[in-house]
């Protein structure tokens, strides 16, 4: 008898992938849009409250006040979350000028390479403005995010085949980066100067 419970468990068990709480398998899931980053968690954003949804509906303006008290309101991470809703995701690409670090620069980078021209355009215009602020002290856990974003830019700015506006805001960028140490100044190409 105790054969046969041992044996019904060992079935059961076999139906059972993961257990509720653990992190699903590599590649498991529905993948992202392409030239969009999935992000986990982002399906379970918080609700919004009155006063987040009054700055998401100041931010769809487009003034930069707006879009920099939205940032301040909900920080980068809930900005980046928030964008998976299609009808956010310009303000919050727009607001991402305003973050304070680099954290979300490896998600610009990817849709200013694979996105519909008009989010990838205001995406690399966001990571212009943020790098044209004076340098600041960078947090040792957004360096990664610094590196990683800028060998996409770079990628890009390298690809002859990818819009021309792309590849000159890309360049914009990277030379602002150069003086933080992600990318070589040497390595930026030259062949989208004006001539």
């Amino acid at each position: 008898m105790a054969l046969l419970a041992l044996a019904t468990l060992a079935v059961a068990a076999c139906g059972k992938t993961t257990s509720p709480g653990a992190p699903a398998s590599p590649g498991a899931g529905p993948a992202a849009p392409s030239g969009h980053v999935a992000r986990a968690g982002s399906d379970d954003a918080e609700p919004m409250d009155e006063r987040e949804e009054e700055a998401w509906a100041q931010a769809d303006a487009g003034e930069p006040q707006e879009l920099m008290r939205l940032t301040d309101l909900v920080g980068c991470d809930a900005l980046r979350d928030r964008a998976a809703d299609p009808s956010r995701r310009p303000a919050a690409i727009r607001a991402m000028a305003y973050c304070p670090d680099f954290s979300e620069l490896p998600w610009l980078a990817d849709i200013g390479a694979g996105g519909r021209d008009d989010e990838a355009v205001a995406a690399l215009a966001a990571v212009v403005d943020q790098a044209a602020r004076p340098r600041r002290a960078t947090d040792p856990e957004d360096a990664d995010e610094l590196h990683t974003g800028c060998a996409a830019l770079l990628a890009l700015a390298r690809s002859p085949e990818r819009p021309r506006v792309r590849r000159v805001l890309a360049v914009r960028a990277l030379r602002m980066l150069a003086e933080r140490g992600c990318v070589a100044r040497a390595d930026i190409p030259t062949d989208v100067d004006v001539k």
